[in-house]
């Protein structure tokens, strides 16, 4: 107790000394409180300026992007050989050389005239791009700008792609979404609260993360709905509006009610008490804490939080999961300037460092998918090694695991989701398999890749309406120095296909068995096998569906039943024989699934998925603390 108090003393008083002199620089500050409202009205409109510079700096940067893409001789080559619409469209969709472009835009089309697409990838259904493909092609220009699509707030960029002899060019367009995560980031630079408005509502906000957030957003919401002017004080909250592209405007909102605000200089009387009191105040200090200084000194440092919770150049921010081989983690990494991206680390579990058969499975699977390139395939950023632990870095998506989707979903609605989801989900997912199926070494020999793990939790839906296929830690591939034993089984044995079970070699069409079993879970609720015994799973698994399976299969919607039925026929002779045969059954019933999927996203997860957005977004190095259950080696 002598020597707690030996230490507080000095802090107390020293305390009690600087209350006194804030107190008297608060009273003196109190007269020029008029002057810092005007320079807050000040501050106000030029963090709006800030703001909208940083909106017109995410276009610019996007019609660089694009207009880059559109001088890409690979792209022009296919242009000038007139190739095939379903070739161009494998081409964009899937060819390593595109992929930097696909990367750097949300969505893109490759349009023949102003209504014609000859190829499009992730564009809402509602995209209009008439307008800005004719500015294009009749100026051939660059045309840009902000669009309200479909309630997302859109930059979009078109460019026409020069080609000798014609003189009707096409053009190619691409979207970056302004999302929550986007507008965080310029909220920083702002300095308050930022908002994208039509004049009717909010469409997209977000603030620096202070306390009062709610307040701030609540100021920007009343501006609108009072049809403010450019500049109006509300409570504490003055906000400041300018005009964008599309009929969008721009509103920032600061504290009216700040004593120091940037630029605003102490009053003389109260700076020179302010410089009194803190040296009166360190003095008291040195004096108080000369006798306790020993005895501090003699005791053991208390423990500390450890260092940072971090994987090579990566900032841990939570702990997501955990596999039999990896720990998952969210994480981000900064650059230079506001550079950030969210990633997911992919880290072997430490205690397997030490097995070379698991190091060089988790080694097989890196530089696997560094190989892969597909937009329904989670791409992997890096790979590497931190204190002996090896990790990935890979692609973050805003969304859930198809598992989890299917348990809210009947938890809420206690019905499936519409067909179109269920059928376009499996017509995405065929994407992925049919790639990676048909995908060939530098020698051009077949890899032939089985991915022998997909089941609900391999498969993320994003609030855009992406369907992603993951983990291919278990994937069959020629060329991997790991091999799978005559006998043993790998993979999830709810969704096996019955060869699979049974150990013996597979094809791409166990892949093809075990989505069809991932849309009958999507499409119950429940997975087709039941046990209460893993030995039992695998029993059912071997066997293959049963006469009350196949029963159930064709209570199904058409044509859903008619799709799994063949998929998971007993002879594997009579099964769809490639991905893309089973998706050209499933692609009529699809109509409109994207923009249904993205809904059933977003009213399921939405609210977690905006504080998710705004928690990677905001996120730094000096908020992390060590993760529950992290190690750093």
């Amino acid at each position: 107790m002598r020597r707690q108090r030996s230490r507080l003393g000095p802090v107390l008083a020293t305390i009690a000394v600087l209350a006194l002199t804030a107190g008297a620089v608060v009273l003196l500050t109190r007269i020029d409180r008029h002057r810092a409202g005007e320079r807050v009205s000040a501050e106000a409109q030029a963090a709006a300026l800030r703001a909208a510079d940083g909106m017109r700096t995410l276009v610019t940067g996007l019609e660089g992007h694009t207009q880059n893409a559109t001088n890409n001789p690979r792209l022009v080559a296919a242009l000038d050989a007139n190739v095939d619409q379903e070739t161009l469209r494998d081409l964009l969709l899937t060819e390593p050389w595109w992929e930097p472009f696909r990367r750097g835009v949300d969505g893109f089309g490759l349009f023949g005239d102003e209504s014609a697409a000859l190829v499009t990838s992730h564009l809402p259904a509602t995209f209009d791009a008439r307008t800005m493909v004719r500015d294009a092609r009749q100026g051939h220009h660059a045309s840009s700008g902000l669009l309200l699509v479909g309630g997302q707030v859109l930059a979009v960029v078109a460019c026409p792609v020069a080609l000798n002899g014609r003189s009707e060019w096409p053009v190619l367009v691409g979207t970056k979404i302004l999302d929550v995560a986007v507008v965080s980031g310029m909220a920083e630079r702002a300095g308050g609260a930022v908002a994208v408005s039509d004049g009717r509502r909010l469409l997209v906000a977000a603030t620096t993360g202070a306390s009062g957030a709610a307040d701030d957003l609540s100021a920007l919401k009343q501006a609108v709905d009072l049809q403010a002017p450019g500049l109006v004080t509300l409570g504490r909250q003055t906000v400041a509006a300018l005009p964008l592209s599309g009929g969008l405007r721009v509103l920032v909102g600061v504290s009216a009610e700040t004593p120091m605000p940037a630029g605003l200089p102490l009053p003389w009387s109260a700076l020179a008490i302010l410089l009194i009191g803190v040296t009166f105040a360190t003095g008291l200090f040195l004096m108080l804490a000369r006798g306790a200084a020993d005895e501090a000194a003699a005791e053991p440092a208390p423990a500390g939080d450890g260092d940072l919770a971090t994987v090579g150049r990566y900032t841990i921010v939570e702990r997501i999961g955990q596999g039999g081989m990896a720990e998952i983690y969210a994480a981000v990494t900064h650059g230079e300037g506001s550079f950030r991206r969210p990633v997911v680390i992919k880290r072997l579990r430490p205690e397997l460092t030490i097995d070379p058969n698991a190091v060089a499975q988790f080694c097989d699977e890196a530089n696997l998918l560094a190989a892969l390139h597909h937009p329904n395939i989670v791409a992997v950023h890096d790979f590497g090694r931190s204190q002996n632990q090896y990790y990935l870095a890979e692609e973050y998506v805003v969304g859930r695991d198809l598992g989890r989707l299917v348990e809210r979903r009947f938890a809420v609605a206690r019905r499936p989701p519409p067909l179109e989801v269920i059928a376009y989900v499996g017509v995405e997912v065929l994407k992925a398999l049919e790639y990676a199926h048909g995908l060939s070494n530098e020698m051009g020999h077949p890899l032939n890749i089985v991915h022998r793990d997909v089941s609900p939790e391999n498969l993320m839906v994003s609030a855009r309406g992406e369907v992603k296929l993951l983990d291919f830690g278990v994937v069959k591939a020629e060329g991997r120095v790991t091999r799978t034993e005559t006998g043993v089984v790998k993979g999830n044995v709810t969704y096996m296909a019955p060869e699979q079970a049974r150990g013996l070699d597979v094809d791409s069409r166990a892949d093809l068995f075990s989505l069809a079993l991932v849309l009958y879970c999507l499409a119950t609720g429940r997975p087709l096998y039941v046990a209460d015994t893993t030995y039992g799973l695998l029993m059912k698994a071997g066997a293959g569906p049963g006469i009350e399976d196949r029963a159930a299969i064709a209570a199904l919607p058409r044509p859903l039943a008619s799709v799994i039925e063949r998929a998971t026929a007993t002879r594997i002779e009579d099964r769809y024989q490639n991905a893309r045969a089973m998706a050209a059954d499933l692609q009529a019933a699809v109509r409109g699934g994207a923009a249904a999927t993205a809904a059933l996203v977003i009213e399921l997860f939405g609210a977690e998925l905006r504080d998710e957005s705004h928690r990677m977004a905001t996120f730094s190095p000096q908020d992390s603390a060590r993760v529950a259950g992290f190690s750093s080696g």
